[in-house]
């Protein structure tokens, strides 16, 4: 069975999924991997300051994509759609690629 390297991983949309949704701490292989929008959850609302915070968990999540090599820059927006739910919209800026963007709902609840 061949190895992959991750720098040959076509799909960064997932390695950006996975970043984000993995909860920090969880991950066998390595403890600082994922993001810790769990602890977000553990609130259970949304206020003035969630979606900044959202935003500020994201880029912190996904920070290593861009310290690795494998992106140029990540850049997340993030505003209350609605009582208990957040839109958020990530860029992921490539060296020598096509721009990719995930757009996802946070839901406080």
């Amino acid at each position: 069975m061949a190895m992959v390297k991750i720098e040959q991983w076509a799909d960064i949309r997932e390695l950006v999924q996975m970043s984000i949704g993995t909860n920090k701490g969880t991950w066998w292989a390595d403890p600082s991997f994922g993001s810790d929008l769990w602890l977000l959850r553990q609130t259970g609302k949304i206020n003035g300051q969630t979606a900044d915070t959202l935003r500020h968990l994201i880029l912190q999540a996904t920070q290593w994509l861009v310290s690795d090599g494998l992106v140029q820059e990540i850049t997340c927006q993030a505003e209350r759609s609605g009582k208990n739910e957040i839109t958020y919209e990530v860029t992921v800026i490539r060296a020598n690629g096509p721009h990719e963007l995930l757009k996802e709902v946070w839901h406080a609840l």
